[in-house]
């Protein structure tokens, strides 16, 4: 069974989602993040770089860093 969590802003501008999978001895974390904009939607998803030895671990850290992410995408610090 796969572990997956969400987080989103009170008014539904932004999205974080992480969803774990087994991988090679751990748990492997896909993390998705979507910026609703008056300019347009803009998504992003990418797998974490690293295994974890849990399932708790793989989707905090998937959240964690989509929250990272999301914060320097609205504060333009990156332009991905």
């Amino acid at each position: 069974m796969n572990l997956s969590g969400k987080i989103t802003d009170e008014k539904g501008n932004w999205v974080v989602n992480a969803e774990t999978n087994e991988s090679g001895g751990g748990f492997s974390c896909e993390i998705h993040m979507t910026i609703h904009s008056e300019g347009g939607e803009f998504a992003h998803e990418y797998k974490a770089e690293r295994t974890f030895d849990t399932k708790q671990d793989a989707v905090l850290y998937g959240l964690r860093e989509g929250m990272v992410w999301i914060d320097l995408k609205m504060s333009r610090t990156i332009r991905a």
